[in-house]
């Protein structure tokens, strides 16, 4: 086919020869995409404002040669709350990390896009501290995990997650975002809880998460 059309968040823009880029989307349609953005980074370019940085975007594409060539785009939610606070800058490219690296190349799952948007939309709407520990974040990360397949039991039994965190783990996965952010954990114990969960999403990918030490360093 020719032409499509997508809906889906931006998760990575990566500057591609003098005036390029090549755009990374998780969508609804097709699940995860690149495209290519010709001559985006010109100033008389009129794609760029609609290529924000963790958007969620109308997009559509007509056949390349070796990528989708982008040729509109229209902004269907700016999520711009999340862009003026840097602590919810490094919780958003840590869940964007986890879905460029977890999923596989148009694999489409409505589940996990709805799943994306939620988030995206809860973290814009909701207050952040600056600490080591986000409820609302572990929540999404094990809910994720679960639509892709990667049931807390293997956890238990291949990686070993303390038991001490076993009931914390359980209460966020099954919480809304809402709920989450209702948890009540010490700093020792939320920091434990969120490296314990990074390290064993790093067991399943055989790499680290780049995203993690920017987001612990807030």
């Amino acid at each position: 086919m020719r032409y499509r059309r997508f809906t889906g968040i931006i998760l990575k823009k990566q500057n591609y020869k003098e005036a390029d880029q090549i755009v990374t989307l998780w969508t609804k349609e097709n699940g995860k995409i690149r495209v290519l953005a010709r001559s985006v980074r010109l100033n008389k370019s009129k794609l760029a404002y609609s290529l924000q940085d963790l958007s969620e975007v109308e997009i559509e594409v007509t056949l390349g040669k070796f990528l989708p060539v982008l040729i509109a785009a229209r902004v269907k939610n700016s999520f711009k709350q999340l862009r003026e606070n840097l602590v919810k800058i490094g919780i958003a490219f840590y869940a964007c990390e986890l879905m460029i690296k977890m999923t596989a190349d148009e694999h489409p799952s409505k589940p996990v896009y709805d799943l994306l948007v939620e988030f995206f939309r809860h973290l814009a709407e909701t207050k952040v501290e600056k600490n080591k520990f986000h409820p609302a974040l572990e929540a999404f990360t094990l809910k994720l995990l679960t639509r892709l397949g990667f049931g807390m039991q293997e956890a238990y039994t291949n990686f070993k997650i303390p038991e001490s965190l076993s009931l914390h783990l359980d209460t966020l996965k099954s919480s809304s975002f809402t709920q989450a952010e209702k948890v009540s954990l010490n700093e020792k114990t939320g920091e434990r809880l969120h490296q314990t969960i990074n390290n064993f999403i790093e067991f399943i990918l055989e790499r680290n998460l780049k995203s993690n030490l920017f987001l612990v360093s807030l």
